[in-house]
């Protein structure tokens, strides 16, 4: 069994003003707060899918969920191998009872997770007329769908994603000097639930991405967006690479998010990658072109 995206973490700079945008605008559930760190759900699955931290912007670590101990064993040895340090932890998040923490090359910290037992009654996957937590709100934001990070230098990073950890490539867009300038990659099926894109030095978040039902649920999600007084930054549209529809915004926080849907199946791992040149083309079919703001992370 493939691992899958569980949960990603951001950081914020100040954790109760960004409860009360995670709340009151997204609609996610407050499922835990402890310290400085408070974990949310878009609660149409028992799992967690955010955790915000207090200091500062960017990532703080993204979290994969594998079935078993024998499977998170397996990680283990696996970047052992590879000469790669890593802890392990035991009931350190909510739901979560196990994981491996390890950082890539690029620093970005990364967990492999195993998630403790789900009630028989409960469904394992996100279901949109179902919520899982009793307070949970009737949110547009399905599950988490896909992170995509920031580095200076994108080939070492996705190298050792493919390498060491088994992801599959299937796209990677290259500069004009023949730099990768991003790579799209997945452990499950999805066309990618990591990504890596060309950023400066500091930035370790380009984007967190939620699902949604679709382009109609991204139109909802703007007018509210808008009634907060908050404001889309590209979006509605559709990506050429990976060929999901898109809308994207920033939070008060100082963090990009991302409303993806529709994204395109890659079940072939073994798949060779395609090399795209850097054609602004590639941003959109439908002639979008990204917005100046673009060129930042956090």
């Amino acid at each position: 069994m493939r691992p899958w995206l569980h949960h990603v973490e951001v950081r914020v700079p100040d954790l109760q003003a960004a409860l009360a945008f995670h709340q009151d605008v997204l609609q996610l559930t407050l499922v835990e707060q402890q310290d400085d760190t408070a974990y949310l759900a878009c609660g149409h699955d028992p799992s967690i899918d955010l955790c915000l931290s207090s200091g500062g912007t960017g990532l703080g670590h993204v979290a994969y969920a594998v079935p078993d101990a024998e499977t998170l064993a397996a990680y283990a040895e696996r970047l052992s191998q590879n000469g790669v340090p890593y802890i392990h932890v035991t009931d350190a998040e909510p739901g979560i009872a196990a994981a491996v923490r390890f950082s890539l090359p690029s620093g970005h910290g990364v967990e492999f997770v195993v998630p403790t037992p789900i009630s028989a009654a409960s469904y394992s996957y996100a279901h949109p007329a179902v919520r899982c937590f009793p307070e949970s709100r009737s949110s547009l934001l399905l599950d988490l769908d896909h992170v995509t990070l920031r580095h200076t230098d994108v080939q070492a990073v996705a190298s050792f994603l493919r390498d060491v950890l088994g992801f599959h490539l299937p796209d990677v867009r290259l500069t004009g000097d023949g730099r990768w300038r991003g790579a799209w990659l997945h452990l499950t099926d999805q066309h990618h639930d990591l990504a890596v894109l060309l950023g400066n030095d500091g930035e370790t978040l380009d984007h967190i991405a939620f699902r949604v039902a679709g382009i109609e649920a991204m139109k909802a999600f703007a007018d509210m967006l808008a009634a907060q007084g908050g404001k889309v930054e590209v979006g509605p549209g559709r990506h050429s690479i990976g060929g999901n529809l898109f809308m994207y915004f920033w939070t008060p926080d100082g963090n990009r998010y991302e409303l993806s849907a529709e994204m395109a199946l890659v079940a072939n791992r073994a798949a060779p990658t395609t090399f795209w040149g850097d054609s602004p083309d590639l941003f959109s079919p439908w002639g979008i072109r990204p917005p100046e703001s673009f060129r930042k992370g956090s």
